[in-house]
């Protein structure tokens, strides 16, 4: 028969790997977010909010719109995307689907053959289920922003977070016609103030790698634009990881149950060792 002390030793084994398996499923999960955002420098900061559906509906409608037509999801069924946005299959299918011999259970799988794809772009453009978990959410959301004009480029665009992106800016109409630009800025002295001439004049050099949108060239304004690429990267989030929501809502209570077990575990542990001393 097992021992009382055994037992309560047992229990605290238990808890120690627990804690240890967390501490590295966490660190594990931090280090693979994210990735380089090269030209541009760090990637901008962005925060999903996968709840909030109208945010994932205006997504899903800018992706099947403007990128479908090149990119597929795969590894995405028609009935699930629209399940999971709240979208009545009807709904969705009359104003979200273009092709009529795609049935609610197929998968997303595109629309371009990858083979004439890969004649006309000289690369098959991916399919964009897991950019998001390759690149982190940031990457994405930074690279649909920085495109930018470049003549020298096969498509006329380049782009500073993925230099030489074999990929048009399909949603230039929208951003406009966005140029990288130069301007003058304070030189910063040693102090980390800015320098200053023996006039008290802020002493200033041409720095380039500004992204600049020529006005009136885009049918958005760029607080628009830039709230139209978080909803597609929300979305592009969402089918990365489609039971991220549910699996988050389900793991407090797994942590609240090992909380409580934890509590209770040193509790017993305690009144055993009365009987020992």
């Amino acid at each position: 028969m097992i021992s009382l002390q055994k037992l309560s030793t047992d229990l605290l084994w238990i808890k120690g790997f627990f804690i240890i398996l967390f501490s590295f499923l966490y660190f594990n999960l931090e280090a693979a977010e994210g990735a380089p955002c090269k030209d541009y420098g760090e990637c901008d900061e962005f925060k999903h909010t996968l709840n909030d559906m109208s945010s994932l509906q205006s997504g899903a409608s800018t992706f099947l719109t403007y990128c479908y037509g090149c990119h597929s999801l795969e590894y995405s069924r028609w009935n699930r995307v629209a399940k999971d946005l709240d979208i009545p299959e009807e709904i969705f299918f009359d104003n979200l689907v273009f092709d009529p011999s795609v049935k609610p259970g197929d998968l997303m799988a595109g629309s371009m053959s990858k083979i004439e794809s890969a004649e006309w772009f000289g690369v098959a453009p991916p399919d964009l289920t897991l950019v998001t978990r390759l690149h982190g959410s940031d990457w994405v959301y930074t690279y649909l922003r920085t495109f930018y004009e470049d003549s020298s480029k096969q498509y006329g665009v380049n782009n500073l977070v993925y230099p030489g992106a074999a990929m048009p800016n399909v949603l230039a109409s929208l951003q406009g016609n966005q140029q990288l630009t130069c301007k003058e800025v304070p030189i910063i002295a040693k102090n980390g103030g800015e320098k200053r001439d023996d006039f008290g004049n802020t002493i200033t050099k041409q720095k380039c790698g500004f992204l600049t949108v020529e006005d009136g060239t885009g049918s958005l304004n760029e607080e628009e634009f830039d709230a139209l690429i978080y909803d597609l990267t929300n979305f592009l989030t969402y089918v990365g990881d489609p039971d991220k929501v549910e699996r988050e809502r389900i793991g407090w209570y797994v942590v609240f149950f090992f909380i409580i077990f934890t509590t209770l575990s040193s509790l017993l542990y305690r009144e055993y060792q009365k009987d020992y001393h």
